[in-house]
């Protein structure tokens, strides 16, 4: 893959699981990657392991495991150890996996996970429940040290495809522990649930959380509606952010993502599947800080600045890439880690759109278009004015022979914007070809 003016274009290394830096002219990536699941005799048990092992020849050359896991179900329930990424919903066509805290973007990084592998009926067949519990850790060269991160959700789900089905969740993000460079090590698992609850810290934390919330807490409200015919399948989709109460109880309430996925059921259609985002992130609860602690029972509102933190400066980032929507952008390194998010508020729109050519050949189309605003500034205003707006797109077209033991895609991209070079508009052209070989099983 190559990009001109020193980078690469937007879709040629978003949501690719942190596997090209977007900072390299040209990168060479060759990649072995091993996935194997089987059940487990006659049992209820079966287990899954994979790899992903990346050589990459680019700017800065590294040879790493992007994805390296082992899983073991029973029958519902399922234990996950190791690097592994969410299941890609939408088709891939979304521009963050259809969950504004929880994209694709980023490398994995390693964590356990114990939970539902599936929507679970509960007494009926309309009642429906899923989630999970995680721990992991945030091992990257980063602002604090060895940062822990847990994360924990709870689906319910209603009805069938048929008529409706109605699916409402939260997911629930906390950083905590590590060492800071000026503080040093802050509190571990003796304050979990202090943690985990947003509770403040006593005096045995820092003089910052004795009266706030101890960690970096922050997460989405998830809904979705979808429905089944015999030729579309069809699903709504709301992603809605928070960082404290006051996105929790809707204050910010203009501020989503909202989808809609179509996919057609038709065995050689031309267009298979299509999704539509609009995403407004500029409202964060207001533009002024009120009701601080001691007051309101410490309920602050306003400047939420999603995804960024006042202590844990790198936010929602893993290896300097967004672990959050690549949208917030672009992400601030300064002595070789990251700094959180130069631009956290922005609204626009996207495209994506795929299906085939003939039997053998496929083709994908993404374009998104933004208007980035920066940050609030405490003072009513924004950290960025005037607005710095960006256009990206990308086609793709894919070679696939009955046989199936290779694949050979060819894709083009282009940006037009100045949201990655300081407010000065750039265009940025790019290309990629990928030769892929598949062993038999």
């Amino acid at each position: 893959m190559a990009g001109t003016k020193n980078q690469l274009p937007f879709w040629l290394w978003a949501n690719q699981l942190g596997q090209f830096d977007k900072n390299s002219s040209t990168i060479q990536n060759f990649s072995i990657n091993a996935f194997h699941g089987q059940q487990i005799g006659g049992s209820d048990f079966s287990y899954q392991v994979g790899l992903d092992l990346d050589l990459l020849l680019a700017d800065e050359n590294d040879i790493r495991f992007t994805q390296l896991f082992g899983s073991m179900s029973w029958r519902f329930l399922q234990l996950q150890i190791g690097a592994f990424p969410e299941e890609e919903v939408y088709a891939g066509l979304s521009t963050t996996n259809g969950n504004l805290s929880a994209s694709r973007n980023a490398r994995p990084h390693p964590k356990i996970r114990a939970g539902f592998n599936r929507y679970v009926p509960v007494f009926t067949d309309w009642f429906f429940i899923n989630g999970f519990y995680e721990e992991g850790l945030l091992n990257d060269d980063r602002y604090v040290k060895d940062t822990h991160l847990h994360r924990g959700n709870l689906f319910f789900r209603f009805g069938q495809p048929k008529s409706l089905q109605v699916t409402v969740g939260i997911e629930h993000f906390v950083m905590w522990g590590g060492t800071h460079p000026v503080l040093g090590e802050f509190p571990g698992w003796e304050d979990y649930f202090n943690y985990l609850t947003a509770s403040a810290g006593g005096n045995n934390v820092i003089d910052k959380e004795q009266l706030n919330a101890m960690g970096n807490s922050y997460g989405v409200y998830q809904i979705e509606f979808s429905k089944a015919w015999d030729k579309l399948n069809a699903t709504l989709y709301i992603s809605h952010p928070y960082e404290d109460h006051s996105g929790m109880e809707f204050v910010n309430y203009s501020d989503n993502l909202i989808g809609l996925h179509l996919a057609f059921h038709k065995q050689q259609a031309h267009l298979k599947n299509i999704v539509f985002e609009y995403f407004h992130t500029k409202n964060q609860s207001g533009a002024y800080l009120i009701g601080e602690a001691p007051d309101e029972n410490g309920r602050g509102r306003g400047i939420d600045d999603y995804f960024n933190h006042g202590l844990y400066l790198s936010g929602a980032t893993y290896n300097k890439m967004a672990m959050v929507s690549p949208l917030f952008a672009p992400v601030l390194i300064a002595d070789g880690t990251s700094r959180g998010f130069e631009n956290t508020r922005f609204a626009g729109f996207h495209l994506g759109a795929d299906g085939l050519l003939s039997e053998t050949f496929a083709w994908k189309a993404l374009l998104t278009y933004s208007n980035n605003i920066g940050r609030h500034n405490g003072q009513g205003g924004t950290t960025i004015s005037p607005s710095r707006k960006q256009l990206s797109a990308l086609g793709q077209v894919s070679w696939q022979p009955l046989s199936k033991k290779i694949s050979i895609s060819t894709s083009v991209a282009a940006d037009r914007g100045s949201v990655y070079d300081n407010g000065v508009n750039t265009t940025r052209l790019g290309a990629m070809i990928s030769f892929n070989y598949y062993f038999p099983n």
